[in-house]
């Protein structure tokens, strides 16, 4: 069990917005409640950015909500904050000092655009809360499910709510109207990574009625995190350490050739199910700045483009998407993107705006 140290923060509680708008995450804006978690799953990046074990202690910023009023009053409300950096907004922490509550709370108040990432269905005690954002801007909740075979799940993230619970969690929130998306985030190579795993594993997603899932591979930045990668396969089972080796390659990321194969499998398991790979634009369309509408647009559409290798667009989708979100973007440039209409159409709501 982590033990919680109760702080102040020194500086501001919401990060710098970002120079590229998140694809995963719509967000301009990344936030955490906590620092450490609790939860403390062994392929978690949290491990490599501090030196101490993140599931060693809690740090608790007493003053966050404050911190989030000031905040907040300098963000445009057509920017997306997400709860989404590395720590769990409702990790057990949350059952004692409630900060995510409180957050949610001011963000109301404010109509402030959200996503929350998390592993627990405790969320669902704040539906009232995220439904009050949702009717003046945008509440979005997305779970990581890595898998729905909770005996492997036991392997890989022991201390988190089971997946039939986030499972569960999901059909209550779509009932509720609260758009709601699946990280399957890190694909494990060898371990959730299979078509038998992910077969299973999407098919229940879609059938909890999830409205989208998106994906990144398991990334390993040092050699202290792939030690403690090694040990966790060692827990699941037979696999050497030769196994990593052979596909990272002392690389960050799996091999590339590895990458385009499942992104292909995943895509196509993903379209027979009629399960959004990204966000769809019916989702965030209208609530949202038009420039970040228009990048994220874009960059879902140049994802399945890289991936059914058309790359071409993809690359001219990507850097579009940029140019568009930081207003450097020009008439010929969009009038060259096959979605021009769209995107004119959405960004001509910020011309209104202006005039």
């Amino acid at each position: 069990m982590a033990y919680y140290v109760e702080e102040r923060i020194s500086g501001t509680a919401i990060g710098p917005r970002r120079p590229v708008i998140n694809e995963y995450f719509l967000s301009s804006y990344t936030m955490a409640i906590y620092g450490g978690c609790e939860f403390g799953c062994p392929y978690c990046d949290g491990w490599a950015v501090q030196q101490r074990p993140l599931n060693e202690r809690v740090r608790v910023p007493v003053d966050l909500p404050e911190c989030v009023q000031r905040d907040l009053d300098g963000l445009d409300r057509g920017d997306l904050v997400g709860i989404t950096a590395l720590s769990d907004p409702y990790q057990p922490a949350e059952l004692t000092y409630r900060l995510t509550r409180q957050t949610l709370r001011t963000f109301a108040e404010h109509n402030q655009p959200v996503l929350i990432l998390t592993k627990s269905p405790t969320v669902v005690e704040d539906l009232a809360i995220l439904e009050r954002i949702h009717a003046t801007s945008l509440a979005i909740v997305m779970f990581t499910l890595l898998t729905t075979d909770s005996h492997l799940a036991e392997k890989i993230e022991d201390r988190t709510p089971a997946p039939a619970l986030r499972l569960d969690a999901i059909a209550t929130l779509k009932r509720a109207g609260i758009p709601v998306g699946v990280a399957l985030m890190p694909v494990l190579p060898y371990v959730n990574d299979t078509d038998l795993i992910l077969h299973t594993t999407l098919n229940a997603i879609a059938d909890a009625g999830a409205d989208f899932v998106v994906w990144d591979y398991l990334l390993i930045p040092d050699e202290r995190h792939r030690g403690r990668v090694n040990d966790m396969l060692a827990r699941i089972g037979r696999y050497p350490p030769s196994y990593y080796r052979d596909l990272y390659r002392g690389r960050a990321l799996p091999d590339l050739t590895y990458r385009n194969e499942r992104d292909q499998a995943l895509l196509e398991r993903c379209d027979a199910l009629n399960l959004p790979v990204r966000a769809p634009h019916a989702i965030y369309a209208g609530r949202l700045r038009p420039q970040n509408e228009a990048a994220l647009l874009l960059k879902h559409t140049a994802f399945r483009d890289s991936v059914q290798g058309r790359a071409h667009l993809a690359r001219q989708g990507y850097e579009l998407a940029d140019l568009i979100y930081t207003g450097q973007a020009t008439d010929a440039q969009l009038r060259a993107s096959p979605l021009y209409d769209t995107l004119n159409a959405i960004l001509s709501r910020s011309r209104v705006a202006e005039s």
